[in-house]
Parts: structure tokens; sequence; C-alpha cells
């Protein structure tokens, strides 16, 4: 299968293990061809939990592919879809996978953002405002949460005020990968309908780093206070400052 790693390797190295153009595997590509590519290992993100799929660029020696979605062709096989923009691909061929990191750091504010905003609608709302679902794309965030009736204006500016603050906060952001049992037992927070397996990854906001922590309580990492919680495979920033400013354009009811 092709080794998935969206967290740490945005730039990677292989050989073009298949060349696919109208559905055909094929031994060479030309320009302007509609291709998809098979490569042993990749770093572009793969459309979940709301957050889309990375872009950017395959390189050959003599060729260069443009990505404009990743997709799972089969089980354990990924493939990057796009366009022949110069030279000709074939099988065999040295490349280099290199996500578009502008694009993909603007999509890391918007899901940073999401849950700050998850934990800024339990705080005026109430618990009840469960996410039902949510899209994080390079320029907006769209959340939606199961609520009885619509917001109103001063909710939607406590719900905006508050977002802002925990960015001013300069919270860092931490992830680590756990047991289900263990993330549960810690009382993170699980998406409605998703599949979790054995093991998850978790993204914690804190409410402090640890180091700048003079008091005398002899907390460690495993206790740190967390401002938010939740079972995640998305792309984070390492600090919530880094988001810049957060702005709700609008709230309307999913049924209209």
């Amino acid at each position: 299968g092709v080794e998935y790693d969206p967290y740490n390797s945005p730039r990677v190295e292989g050989e073009v293990l298949a060349l696919v153009v109208d559905g055909e595997s094929v031994e060479s590509a030309s320009l302007d061809d509609q291709v998809e590519v098979v490569l042993p290992r990749t770093g572009f993100y793969i459309e979940a939990g709301g957050q889309g799929d990375d872009t950017g660029y395959l390189r050959g020696k003599d060729w260069e592919s443009e990505v404009s979605a990743m997709r799972r062709a089969s089980a354990g096989v990924i493939v990057h879809v796009g366009t022949v923009i110069s030279g000709q691909p074939n099988v065999g061929d040295r490349a280099v996978a290199e996500v578009d990191m502008a694009r993909r750091h603007d999509i890391m504010r918007n899901h940073t953002a999401t849950h700050l905003l998850h934990k800024a609608l339990h705080a005026v709302l109430s618990d009840q405002a469960k996410q039902a679902g949510s899209l994080v794309a390079p320029d907006r965030l769209r959340f939606d949460f199961n609520h009885p009736e619509a917001m109103t204006p001063e909710q939607i500016e406590r719900v905006e005020k508050m977002v802002n603050e925990a960015i001013a906060a300069d919270m860092p952001v931490n992830k680590q990968t756990k047991s289900l049992d263990e993330a549960k037992k810690e009382g993170a927070m699980a998406l409605f309908g998703e599949k979790y397996g054995e093991t998850v990854r978790t993204i914690s906001i804190l409410e402090s780093d640890l180091e700048s922590d003079s008091s005398s309580s002899s907390s460690t990492a495993g206790q740190q206070a967390k401002y938010s919680y939740e079972l995640c495979g998305g792309t984070h920033l390492e600090r919530t400052s880094d988001i810049g400013a957060f702005l709700i354009l609008s709230e309307s009811s999913v049924a209209a």
C-alpha cells in the first residue's frame, strides 16, 4: 500500500509506480493529459473530516504535473489527480511530490479555528450544540451544528469575541496519537457518525505553555488544562495566534 503521512511530509520523493489516463494504465503521459499518478508514499492530505484535499505539484527530471485532487482508488492505493503541464512523465521516473504549503497553511488556520468555534458554541449555547458536519477550505470554514433555534445577534457576537480571545491568547496546539479508549477516558470529543479505529489522532488546544507555568503545582503534560480536546485527523497550526482574525459572516438554518 501507499505510505500516507500528511502531517510531517509536505515534500516526498519516490518512483512513479503507475500512471492512469482515461481509466487506462499507461507507460507514459503527454502534455495536457488528465493523469492519475501513484507514488510509494505521499504527504498530500486526502479529504476527510470536512477538510479538503491538498493540491500541489509532482516534478520529474524534465516534466511537471499539477495536482488538483487526491483519491483513494482502492484499498491502500492513493492517486494524485491532475494535469501534465510540461514534459512527459513515465512509469519508473523519480518524482518529487510537493504540497502547496501556502494553501495548506490557510486550511490549517481554518481547521484550528473550527475547534475554537466548537468550544465557543458550547460555552454560549450549550453542550447540546453538537457538531453535525463541517467544511474546512483555504478561504473559509463552515460549521454545522444541532440547535433548536437560530442564534441571536448577541450570541453570534459573543461567539465571535470568544474565538478571537482564544486566538489572541496564543495557545499551543498539541497533536498526539493514542488509543481510542484512552482518548475517550480523557474526555476527547468524538464526532457523531465518524468511524474511529483503535488508535486515534487527538488535537488538544492547551490553556498555557508548560514552560511558562511557574506556579508550584506539579502538573504534567497529561494533566495540563485543555481549552479544547477533540479526535481529529486534520492538519492544524502550532499555535492559535497564527489564525489571525475570526469573523462570522453568516448564520442560517441548514434546512433552508
